[in-house]
């Protein structure tokens, strides 16, 4: 294991895992009171998008957090890492391509889903994913097959 992950002490964290427990517990009691409550003043779709806004800006939140704390405590083989060609626009984009498919998804389902039926709708959570998978297979492909022998001589 890495030395930068070996001494991680109780500072290092800090209030860290405090901040996502309350974040996920709230997460929780708010989808919980919408649904009891509120979500009878919206369609389904509307209902639906709700609860993946609140998912996403939950998860940007907590994922910013960590993020910040992980490239901090990141190894020098990390660093290396983006050092290598086309790596770091990769991350960047595999970062980016799942927000933006919540994002689709989150307009689809407040403005477009109640109008289509279950299985249409089904499809087009299915396309949005493959969608994302394909992106990121493309891009993540070709880097593989031009850095997979340079990194497998490095590990060893």
């Amino acid at each position: 294991m890495d030395k930068n992950y070996d001494d991680i002490t109780k500072e290092d964290l800090g209030w860290k895992p405090s901040f996502s427990v309350v974040m996920v517990v709230g997460w929780l009691i708010f989808l919980l009171v919408f649904w009891a409550f509120y979500s009878v003043e919206y369609t389904t779709g509307e209902n639906i998008a709700i609860t993946l806004l609140v998912t996403l800006v939950s998860f940007l939140l907590l994922g910013g957090m960590w993020a910040i704390w992980g490239i901090k405590k990141m190894p020098k083989e990390g660093w290396e890492m983006f050092k290598i060609k086309g790596f770091k626009w990769r991350v960047y984009v595999s970062i980016i391509v799942p927000f933006v498919a919540v994002i689709v998804l989150i307009y689809w389902f407040w403005f477009y889903a109640d109008d289509y039926t279950l299985w249409q709708n089904l499809a087009f959570v299915i396309v949005d994913l493959l969608a994302i998978g394909g992106i990121l297979g493309a891009i993540w492909a070709r880097w593989g097959i031009m850095h997979g022998e340079e990194l497998e001589k490095k590990k060893d």
